[in-house]
């Protein structure tokens, strides 16, 4: 079975109200360094977007 190929250019969309819950949801696991960086990834969008 072939390995998946991502694209890095790609963004999802997500809408203000399912952000929070997306964040809350990840926060749980930030104590690892991979989820703590999506994690302030994430929360720099939402501040950014006025939603966090």
């Amino acid at each position: 079975m072939n390995k998946p190929t991502y694209r890095k250019d790609m963004r999802a969309s997500v809408s203000a109200e399912d952000l929070p819950l997306i964040l809350s949801a990840i926060a749980a696991y930030s104590h690892n360094h991979e989820y703590r960086e999506l994690l302030l990834r994430l929360q720099a969008q939402a501040s950014a977007l006025g939603v966090a």
